[in-house]
């Protein structure tokens, strides 16, 4: 159906590492990443510290238990949790449940209250954040069940032919699914954003779902995005024409626009409008930018996770609102980490190596 096009691949390599070696690595990295989801888990109120399953998973190795106590710790050490007396007794139950039997940690208990964490400030609902946690991680959530037809992880950006001649390209950790039929040439955005070039002379009409609303097509080349998707624009869907023309469409009413012009729409309670956005920062990612302009930090670190494939950044309390202006490479995130906290004066503590959390200095 389609035809990816080749990507420039890069490896590296040790004489000094074997296979044997690698593996055991990858094994700790991926308990590390457990660790630091379970901790988020926690704190999003997915799960309770004195949870069955949690005790379980605490339970299969040293290795295991050594990695949660470490997260947890760093975190406690980061400020970034307030524990209240009924957590700390809370969390000395797994330490005892742990050492039980399998049977009797699974008898059945009656239901506890949900004793949680509190994060001072974060940038994203807690679901939002535990999935792009996961994502981030390699780390499976629940919820991503159907399996899209093109689709792209953390830290990849890849253009596909469709059949017809049109061109996708599908930015990081976004996704969708390809209905062609003999009436018409159909795209669901799934998740992330994505950027178009429209092939012609197909009598087909060429017609991108995304979110509430429609894109149909009028000549032209152009992207959309999800809500959340665009720091300029993160609460509504937002097309952008960089060629011809565009008709977006909801319930509502619909609006035509063309080359350098955008347009927003969110649930679905009114048309679609105009959108005043910076052009050439939204479409930045396809020329492997990141660029940004008066744009809370919050919306900032959002772009990098999307990037940075493997990690997750937090950012808590005042700092979530401090403005960036910038132009980064997407190739290269952990430099922007690095320049954004050098320049704000920010602490960026870490935890398992893969989540980072920013902070203003107390």
């Amino acid at each position: 159906m389609t035809k990816e096009f080749p990507q420039p691949a890069m490896s590296v390599s040790t004489s000094a590492d074997t296979p044997s070696d690698a593996r055991a690595a990858a094994h700790a990295r991926r308990i590390r990443a457990e660790a630091a989801v379970w901790v988020v888990r926690i704190d999003a109120g997915r799960a309770t510290p004195d949870d069955a399953r949690l005790a379980r998973w605490r339970a299969r190795s040293p290795l295991h238990c050594a990695a949660f106590d470490d997260a947890l710790a760093q975190w406690r050490s980061a400020d970034a949790l307030h524990v209240s007396a009924r957590t700390d007794a809370a969390a000395q139950r797994v330490d005892r449940r742990a050492e039980q039997p399998v049977e009797q940690r699974m008898e059945p208990r009656a239901r506890r209250p949900a004793a949680r964490f509190a994060l001072a400030s974060i940038f994203t609902p807690p679901r939002a954040a535990f999935a792009s946690l996961c994502v981030a991680l390699g780390v499976g959530a629940a919820w991503y069940v159907h399996a899209p037809d093109l689709s792209t992880s953390a830290g990849e950006v890849r253009t596909f032919a469709l059949d017809d001649g049109s061109i996708v390209k599908l930015d990081a950790d976004s996704a969708i699914d390809v209905r062609y039929d003999a009436h018409e040439r159909r795209i669901v955005l799934a998740r992330g954003r994505a950027a178009f070039d429209v092939k012609h002379g197909d009598a087909r009409r060429f017609v991108v779902r995304a979110g509430d609303g429609e894109v149909v097509d009028i000549g032209t080349a152009f992207q959309a995005s999800l809500p959340g998707d665009d720091a300029q624009h993160s609460g509504e869907s937002l097309v952008t024409v960089t060629q011809g023309r565009v008709d977006v469409r909801n319930a509502w009413g619909n609006l035509e626009a063309g080359a350098g012009q955008s347009v927003a729409y969110g649930d679905a309670v009114r048309a679609p409008a105009a959108a005043v956005v910076d052009a050439y920062s939204v479409t930045a990612w396809q020329r492997g930018r990141m660029v940004f302009t008066d744009a809370p930090l919050a919306d900032v670190a959002a772009a990098l996770n999307r990037y940075w494939k493997g990690h997750f950044i937090y950012v808590r309390g005042s700092a979530a609102t401090l403005r960036v202006s910038g132009n980064f490479a997407i190739g290269a995130p952990a430099q922007a980490l690095d320049t954004l906290a050098e320049t704000l004066r920010l602490q960026a503590t870490r935890i398992a190596g893969r989540v980072v959390i920013l902070s203003a200095p107390s």
